[in-house]
């Protein structure tokens, strides 16, 4: 039975889920053979509060840390901003663990990952010709937390032998060691921008007759960008999508600045 929770004041719950399904045959103990659907999956998930940050990585582990630190980490900060791509209303459900990601998240029945989040995820696939393909799938209440996350505040950072040992440990996994993050980061930024442009057509569309100048147009951006997080590139290609054929001017970059969300054109 689901619990919806709801958004957790100050608290922002976002994950990068990818998934690969494929199907398992083995023989039972009557030397018959049995077939069932196997989810592998990697995962990051991310709880935030203002500079404090958790966070829990498929076979590294845990950890309490600034933002600040995540921030200088490309990894850490590639799934982060990922993860704010992908991420619908950042509602946490408390129900019980999905059985179906067991593989997934290495579940053995023991902890109590009961706490959810429903987001955008990425799905990979391998054909019998072995061409890859990635899709986003654009809902799943795929990320399970060890956590509550309204239990963060209380948490105290994790130590700098602990943030050093989780550094070591990252640096291992196979998307680092084997070089496949460096495929994969391109791929999985490309598709959710498409992700996320597509998601916004008809708002956009509907916005757009209420904006008639290039002066509105940023506050049309505005609105969209405090509402889905949007990175630089997103910007861009919605501020060029909109703006050529309607007013003739078009900008390769368009960035904002964070301090004070002001958002710049710069030729």
């Amino acid at each position: 039975m689901s619990n919806t929770i709801g958004a957790i004041a100050n608290t922002e719950c976002t994950g990068v889920f990818c998934q690969q399904i494929y199907d398992a045959y083995r023989y039972n103990e009557l030397d018959i053979m049995v077939h069932r659907i196997v989810i592998m999956g990697d995962y990051h998930l991310f709880v935030k509060q203002g500079d404090k940050v958790y966070m829990e990585v498929k076979g590294v582990g845990e950890i309490v840390i600034t933002f600040d630190e995540l921030q200088k980490n490309k990894y850490w900060k590639y799934y982060y901003d990922l993860s704010l791509m992908l991420a619908i209303d950042k509602e946490i459900k408390n129900e019980p663990f999905n059985k179906f990601y067991d593989e997934a998240y290495e579940y053995t029945g023991t902890g109590n990952r009961v706490w959810s989040l429903d987001t955008a995820y990425i799905d990979y696939d391998i054909d019998q010709n072995y061409k890859e393909t990635y899709k986003i799938i654009p809902s799943g209440n795929v990320c399970y937390y060890k956590i509550n996350p309204a239990d963060l505040k209380g948490m105290e950072y994790s130590t700098q032998q602990d943030i050093d040992i989780f550094k070591r440990t990252y640096i291992y996994r196979n998307d680092v060691r084997f070089g496949y993050f460096l495929h994969r980061s391109e791929i999985y930024r490309n598709i959710a921008i498409e992700y996320q442009v597509s998601n916004m057509e008809k708002e956009l569309e509907e916005l757009w007759a209420f904006f008639e100048d290039k002066k509105h147009i940023f506050n049309l951006l505005a609105i969209l960008n405090s509402k889905y997080s949007m990175n630089d590139d997103i910007l861009t290609i919605i501020y060029n999508n909109i703006s050529v054929g309607d007013i003739g001017d078009k900008y390769e970059y368009l960035t904002q600045k964070e301090e004070s969300g002001v958002l710049i054109l710069a030729e």
